[in-house]
């Protein structure tokens, strides 16, 4: 099956070493890497088909594998790119105003992989991972999925970023640094985090002991020298981000997304056009 696959495995190895790409390793969206967020993005996805289909050979009747994986890849491009050219909107706000900025930013991406290996995307999948890309966010953004794939990577992200997206600091890195007299400002540089995310673990400290003030909280820590993070809910979500952020990082973005069991389950000959495939014999035969 190796064989069959030699220019789609090509074509997500380089997409992963585009700068584009590798810039999501860069920035970090609530504490979690844009990278560590795709990753997962692809994992979820595959979690689905494994509930969904009896074996990958099944959903594969069904479902685009390259397609969903690479608009897996670039579905938060506009994450790193936006920061970087310093865009007043935020991806969301593309998303939701200015999808065409998406688009041009998609389909550029994929050209120069196409450019670099000599291929070209059959159409139809083209159109749909552009179509993944543009409507990943579903209702909160101006296209809705309405392909299979589409909405696999729809729920997969949703999920994600409700639960997976959290920054994993708690109350009790906060309060150390707060019985030690920082402040908040400090704080958030010393953890790099916003001082909505400090405020918001405080909030739920206080919750779960039933305080009414920070000082309290400070005192309980001194003396007890850890502090509940939160309900049990919330702490499992918090677990789950930790280990999937030391996975990522231990592995490697561009490993780990290489081991992505769908890949050998890709065709060539079902993937790009004809005419790309085909190879001159030395005597001017195909």
């Amino acid at each position: 099956m190796q064989l069959k696959n030699k220019k789609a495995l090509a074509f997500v190895e380089n997409l992963l070493e585009l700068e584009m790409v590798k810039d999501l390793e860069l920035f970090d969206d609530q504490g979690v890497k844009v990278s560590t967020h795709t990753y997962d993005v692809l994992k979820i996805s595959i979690d689905e088909l494994k509930r969904d289909y009896r074996s990958f050979t099944e959903a594969k009747q069904r479902v685009d594998f390259f397609a969903m994986t690479i608009g897996i890849i670039i579905h938060d491009l506009s994450k790193g790119s936006i920061r970087k050219t310093e865009e007043k909107f935020s991806h969301s706000q593309m998303m939701l105003k200015k999808p065409e900025y998406i688009t041009k930013e998609a389909d550029r991406v994929l050209k120069e992989v196409e450019e670099k290996l000599d291929v070209e995307i059959n159409d139809a999948i083209r159109k749909n991972i552009i179509h993944i890309v543009l409507s990943h966010h579903g209702k909160w953004g101006k296209i809705q999925p309405n392909s299979k794939e589409a909405h696999i990577v729809h729920r997969a992200d949703m999920y994600s970023a409700k639960y997976h997206r959290i920054n994993p600091i708690g109350a009790d890195k906060i309060l150390e640094l707060m019985a030690q007299g920082m402040q908040l400002e400090e704080i958030s540089v010393k953890l790099n985090c916003t001082q909505g995310v400090i405020k918001d673990r405080l909030k739920r400290a206080k919750q779960e002991l039933n305080f009414k003030n920070t000082k309290q909280l400070i005192n309980y820590y001194k003396k007890n020298k850890k502090i509940p993070i939160g309900d049990n809910f919330f702490i499992q979500r918090v677990r789950e981000t930790e280990k999937l952020k030391r996975m990522v990082d231990r592995k490697g973005f561009k490993n780990i997304m290489l081991e992505n069991p769908l890949i050998p389950y890709f065709r060539d000959d079902e993937i790009f056009k004809k005419k790309e495939l085909e190879k001159t014999e030395p005597n001017g035969k195909k």
